[in-house]
């Protein structure tokens, strides 16, 4: 599924109509695509609101309504009484209207939404760029006191179309129809959550003039990467051999979740090296996992280890913070030869300087607030531009990105960006990025490209949480419940 900015939107609507795909012809499909949706959740004596902002999303709104009144539904429009503030094909759907001989009525008008049990949101498109005031502000506010069902268009008004922060007040939609491909408020998070369920509708213009632009990619169940066959003459070896360095004495779990997920995940063998402070014991309950410990100051014991033994390393879940824990970690990561996850206390104890210097080929997995310390900004700006600083990153850097968050982005160096948002709330615990890891580690050591391998991974963990979910309450689930149910993704 692809995303594009607004500009690459208007863009590509202007390349379709030089092929003849006019305005009226894309307007008169939004009009249709929206009324197709709102006739299978309205009945005849419904009520409806049409709300018909100024410019094209409104004259979305006009088509819209003309294909309701044409089926004898019960349709009050609401516009801004300036027929100026209407040019082309939305003035054009405007007079029709008129022709329909019923009452257009002015959004002065509006005293509450109260009496519609449909509400349809054409009051602003993916235009917008400043903050919603006045008159607009007053009909979002009545349309999200109403109990009708509200259906935006394209949209909901109030958000960005190019980005996931919220500063306005925005519609609070329970479905949204938008057209050709999916926008980036409607992809991640905190916006996503206004957008209620969502409808791509085909408006007809050809994927070729969508696929052109730079784009990333919304991940599903019908894009992921195919999941490898495990043939019948395979052995442990066949399925990679995965190292994870990490534990401490105060977070001995942090590097066992890891390790439980990768196995778990289809890796062939697992070895967890540990600080010489934590006693092997403490993942003896799991005696499929094998154990080495090391001393901080001897990092080559790891480094060769590695070297000689594993298919992939990941570093840094459980470690703390500590001037020679950093020293260690990065004599680790600037020797060893096999393909690396950096997450966690990996991430915390280094910085850009640091990351430039890794010659292999690295996945960073940080969440939010990690990335933020580690590019020198706010969270709020990351919100803000969080697919081009994550694509700008990738590419300055040449590591694959895997920021972490209620949308998880994934940004591959010099290609494309992957959104994907499975799971829920029983996620929001600590383990949830250990056990990311070690799926990123087994898909890699088991030999899928690095870019499957973390796209199969936030996958595999965001359906496995989907499925923990419908025999548990998310607050009761601990990760270790949720590694379970990888079986049931596979299956």
């Amino acid at each position: 599924m692809y995303i594009l900015k607004s500009s690459e939107i208007y863009s590509m609507e202007q390349s379709a109509k030089e092929i003849g795909y006019t305005e009226d012809i894309l307007m008169e499909n939004a009009g249709t695509a929206v009324y197709n949706l709102v006739k299978k959740i309205v009945k005849k004596y419904d009520k409806i609101a049409v709300l018909a902002g100024p410019g094209n999303n409104g004259g979305d709104g006009f088509a819209t309504a003309r294909h309701l009144l044409q089926n004898n539904y019960n349709v009050h429009i609401y516009y801004t009484g300036d027929d100026n503030n209407y040019k082309s094909s939305s003035k054009t759907n405007l007079d029709i209207l008129k022709n329909f001989e019923i009452p257009l009525r002015n959004f002065e008008e509006l005293n509450s939404l109260d009496e519609y049990d449909i509400i349809i949101d054409g009051l602003f498109g993916i235009g917008l760029k400043r903050e919603v005031q006045g008159i607009y502000d007053k009909i979002i506010t009545m349309a999200n006191k109403s109990k009708a069902v509200k259906v935006s268009i394209d949209i909901p008004s109030g958000l960005y179309a190019d980005n996931a922060f919220v500063d306005n007040n925005v519609i609070n939609a329970d479905y949204t129809v938008t057209f050709s491909c999916l926008k980036y408020c409607l992809c991640l998070y905190p916006a996503k959550k206004y957008a209620g369920k969502i409808k791509v509708a085909d408006i007809t213009i050809p994927k070729k003039h969508i696929e052109k632009y730079e784009h990333s990619i919304f991940i599903n169940k019908k894009n992921i990467p195919v999941f490898k066959k495990r043939e019948k003459d395979a052995h442990k070896g066949t399925f990679g051999r995965v190292v994870s360095i990490g534990g401490s004495i105060n977070m001995a779990g942090a590097v066992k979740i890891t390790a439980i997920s990768a196995l778990k995940s289809g890796c062939g063998l697992v070895t967890v090296m540990h600080p010489n402070e934590l006693h092997r014991n403490f993942i003896s309950d799991i005696p499929e996992v094998m154990t080495k410990e090391f001393d901080y100051n001897c990092p080559y014991v790891v480094y060769e280890f590695i070297n000689t033994n594993a298919s992939c390393a990941a570093i840094g879940n459980g470690m703390t913070q500590q001037e020679n824990i950093k020293e260690f970690i990065c004599d680790v990561i600037y020797n060893i030869n096999k393909p690396l996850i950096i997450d966690a206390d990996g991430i915390n104890n280094i910085n850009l300087d640091i990351l430039s210097r890794i010659k292999v080929d690295t996945v960073i997995t940080p969440h939010l607030k990690e990335f933020a310390k580690l590019v020198n900004c706010t969270v709020e700006e990351i919100i803000k531009n969080k697919v081009s600083m994550a694509k700008e990153f990738a590419d300055k850097y040449n590591i694959t990105l895997v920021l972490k968050s209620a949308d998880t982005i994934i940004a591959i160096p010099n290609k494309n960006i992957y959104i994907l948002n499975k799971g829920n709330t029983a996620l929001s615990k600590g383990g949830s990025g250990d056990a990311l890891t070690g799926l990123i580690a087994s898909y890699i050591a088991q030999g899928y490209l690095i870019e499957h391998a973390c796209i199969l991974a936030v996958y595999t963990l965001g359906k496995a949480a989907e499925y923990a979910v419908k025999k548990n309450h998310p607050s009761s689930l601990l990760i270790t419940d949720i590694i379970k149910y990888y079986k049931k993704v596979y299956k």
